[in-house]
């Protein structure tokens, strides 16, 4: 505490600040205490705050092998990349698969013969007609606004029928221009089916494999005799090549004076042709025709006649042979639309990029546990483990010779938070087998100095590959289920290890719907889309569609009138995706369409939307179909409430045993039975309930180290209030003190002064007598 600024007494030629700051010093000790005391509190809540970070640690380090997906760490090896990768969704069956890749898939792809034009009204007008595999077919009109390549590529596009359409230039020197249609996805299903019907202009033709015109490569100048296409040429072939034709012989040679001899090659095959007179067509390979004019051809002369075949691509499946082989041996043959295996090996996503070929030799997948990438989340654990352990050490040593302790040596909530992480690290799993309910048994054990490490390495790595799922639930939390359709899904920190849930369920989750009203049999009273009346809207699931506009066309039966609505809605990039399904359900000469989302309970349901024009809905029985909301599962507990969300059957929260446990139930109406449908035995693993702990331990504001700081924090402040008043006081003191000593000074400087006075007075009283008794001697 700082004193007032004095100086030492003038008057008494005493050091009053010494002899004040001495005073208040020895008052103020108490304080001292006091502040002694604030120093360790404050240090009590650094040192927490610095174990709830160590824990916290820990924590994040004990998440990474508290779930399942988590620590479901696979190893796959490829011996081939270059013809297939494969990825794992979870943890694969463990083994060894060979495959050999016979085909990828391929996108079908055609093109349409040359045209001098792209830009220009060239072709004709009417329609084109254009499917998918076994998508309805779509009709495009063709008139004078778009009767151009160009018009007629962005009329596909903008479609929107799962073709694309593109204008190449192959680069020849006449009908340079190609319309080329590529399906947008692979498969030998997805051809593309085109019909075109264009008049008063140019047609498109992507059916006929042609011959195009002859084109000069290097002709001398002395050469007169022009080469034409025959006029009855006809590709016979199928694929897109050039034939190159070289004068034989040398120097100039006359047409029908004699035999020319022209060399010919297509890079793969080769021949010769004699012309022999001119104007007449001459055979040559594969349906060739040529026809050369009067007049001169010289040695050397180089000419190219290009083929044409419009299927550039067929669609085609991707083909894989699952199987070593082998005498006695047969591999399964596999086929897939795309290029991706989803289900070739359960839990594997298998990409192809190319083909094995002999030289090659099939591809070996092998899958099993990653043992190494799992070790490494245990070892980050048992590390963040120890590292609490050291330092909740480090609180509870005592130094004899200096006679100082930790800074939380004795306190409770240490030992207690200590008691709770080593009972949890050495009590077995309630609810597991005795053979693996404990961290010994795949080999991590305590020290004596209460650390834990992997003692028998060789013992893990064993039950990572041979025994997993015994790991898993070691680690995570379960449930085994009596029934089959209701399975264990997540619990909370308020669900008891070991435990086992009653589950009834009254209402299985249902899908949402919308039902047409009853129609006439379409094969009995066929169905008319136009132009007019051909568009509807949806909302599914409350995402609400594009305007879906079906073909136009006489549906003479109920399915293909629900195949064209299913086709077009998956096709919606709004809707599309969410699996909506579409059936004609038959009454016997009549029935109605049913449109259902894939989705369950109360938010799942199909509605339409009425305010658009060129309605189908009517025609369809929509405009009064009956929308049916799904159902959320319903049920009970343990005998406590729980609150359904789809399929999810969640105990509510404030129940006495299952509040927060989630099940999962798949069940259907008719396996809802009066009775209970099963029991769910929970089993949580050392992860789990370590995580569980730690969160009491560590929340923000409630847990177990924010209560002990918060109390620290309020003693602290407690004693800062005690000795901000302390010192109030002393400041009063002091004043009073050099109040007193003020005084004290200005009295005795008064005495003084007095004293000096009277001294001088004195002093002239004897001065004056002296002179006077002088002065009367001299006299006498």
């Amino acid at each position: 505490m700082s004193g007032s600024q004095s100086i030492a007494g003038l008057a008494s030629n005493l050091n009053t600040t010494d002899i004040i700051n001495a005073i208040i010093e020895a008052e103020r000790k108490p304080a001292a205490l006091m502040e002694t005391q604030q120093a360790e509190k404050t240090k009590e809540i650094s040192t927490f705050k610095a174990l709830s970070a160590k824990l916290l640690a820990l924590q994040t380090s004990i998440r990474a092998i508290s779930n399942r997906s988590a620590l479901s760490q696979a190893s796959i090896s490829v011996s081939n990349e270059d013809v297939l990768t494969a990825t794992a969704d979870g943890l694969p069956p463990a083994g060894t698969y060979s495959l050999n890749v016979l085909s990828l898939a391929a996108h079908h792809q055609i093109a349409s013969h040359g045209y001098d034009d792209a830009s220009q009204s060239i072709m004709g007008t009417g329609t084109i007609t254009i499917a998918l595999g076994d998508r309805s077919p779509t009709t495009i009109t063709i008139d004078a606004e778009n009767n151009s390549l160009v018009g007629i590529k962005k009329a596909i596009n903008d479609a929107d029928i799962g073709v694309t359409a593109t204008i190449v230039n192959d680069g020849s020197g006449s009908k340079p221009y190609r319309l080329m249609l590529t399906g947008n996805e692979t498969g030998q299903k997805n051809k593309i089916s085109i019909t075109s019907s264009l008049s008063g202009g140019l047609d498109l033709d992507f059916t006929t494999s042609v011959f195009d015109d002859p084109e000069i490569v290097d002709f001398s100048g002395q050469t007169t005799s022009q080469v034409t296409l025959g006029s009855t040429a006809s590709y016979t072939g199928s694929t897109n090549k050039t034939f190159t034709f070289t004068v034989a012989g040398n120097g100039p040679q006359t047409v029908g004076a004699g035999n020319i001899l022209l060399d010919w090659t297509d890079g793969s095959n080769s021949g010769s042709i004699v012309v022999s007179q001119s104007d007449t067509e001459i055979v040559g390979p594969e349906g060739l025709k040529l026809s050369f004019g009067d007049g001169v051809l010289v040695g050397g002369d180089t000419f190219q006649v290009s083929t044409f075949a419009p299927v550039l691509q067929q669609a085609s499946d991707a083909v894989v042979s699952f199987g070593a082989g082998g005498e006695g041996a047969s591999p399964l043959t596999v086929r897939s639309a795309t290029n991706t295996f989803d289900d070739l090996i359960e839990g594997m996503t298998i990409e192809l990029n190319g083909v094995t070929t002999q030289a090659s030799g099939p591809v070996t997948i092998k899958t099993g546990v990653n043992t190494s990438a799992i070790e490494d989340k245990i070892d980050a654990f048992i590390s963040a483990y120890n590292d609490v352990k050291d330092f909740i050490d480090e609180q509870n040593k005592y130094n004899t010779d200096t006679s100082e302790g930790g800074t939380l040596l004795g306190d409770l909530t240490l030992m207690t938070i200590q008691s709770r992480l080593t009972s949890m690290i050495g009590n077995p799993v309630a609810g597991l087998d005795k053979s693996m309910n404990t961290l010994s048994a795949i080999g991590i054990r305590v020290g004596t100095d209460g650390k834990l490490s992997i003692r028998d390495s060789a013992r893990l790595s064993d039950a990572l590959e041979n025994n997993f799922d015994a790991v898993l639930k070691l680690f995570t939390d379960s449930g085994s289920s009596s029934t089959q359709g209701i399975s264990f899904f997540s619990s909370s920190a308020d669900i008891k290890a070991g435990s086992d849930f009653t589950v009834d369920i009254t209402q299985a989750a249902t899908h949402g719907y919308l039902r047409g009203s009853t129609l006439t049999d379409p094969a009995d009273e066929n169905i008319v889309l136009t132009d007019n009346n051909n568009r509807i809207r949806l909302r599914v699931d409350g995402i609400v569609s594009n305007e879906i506009v079906l073909e136009p066309g006489t549906y003479s039966s109920g399915e293909a009138l629900a195949n064209e609505l299913q086709t077009r809605i998956s096709a919606d990039d709004k809707i599309g995706k969410l699996g909506v399904a579409v059936e004609w359900v038959d009454l016997g000469g009549q029935g109605y369409l049913n449109i259902t989302s894939s989705s369950y309970g109360s938010n799942s349901k199909v509605e339409t939307i009425s305010s658009i024009t060129h309605s189908a809905l009517s025609t369809l029985g929509l405009t009064d179909g009956t929308v049916r909301y799904g159902n959320d599962v319903a049920g009970t507990i343990n005998g406590e409430k729980a609150t359904g969300r789809g399929q999810m059957l969640t105990g509510d929260e404030g129940n006495a045993t299952t509040a927060g446990l989630k099940l999962l139930v798949t069940l259907t109406s008719s396996q809802v039975s009066p009775e209970a449908e099963g029991t769910i035995t929970v089993t949580k693993g050392v992860a789990v309930l370590m995580t569980e702990s730690l969160d009491r331990i560590t929340k923000s504001g409630s847990g177990v180290i924010a209560s002990k700081t918060t109390g620290l924090q309020r003693q602290v402040d407690d004693i800062k209030q005690q000795i901000d008043a302390f010192d109030k006081r002393l400041a009063i003191r002091r004043a009073a003190l050099e109040q007193k000593w003020a005084n004290f000074e200005t009295l005795l400087s008064q005495l003084n002064s007095e004293q000096s006075y009277l001294s001088s007075q004195l002093d002239n009283i004897s001065a004056n007598f002296s002179q006077m008794t002088g002065s009367g001697k001299g006299n006498g």
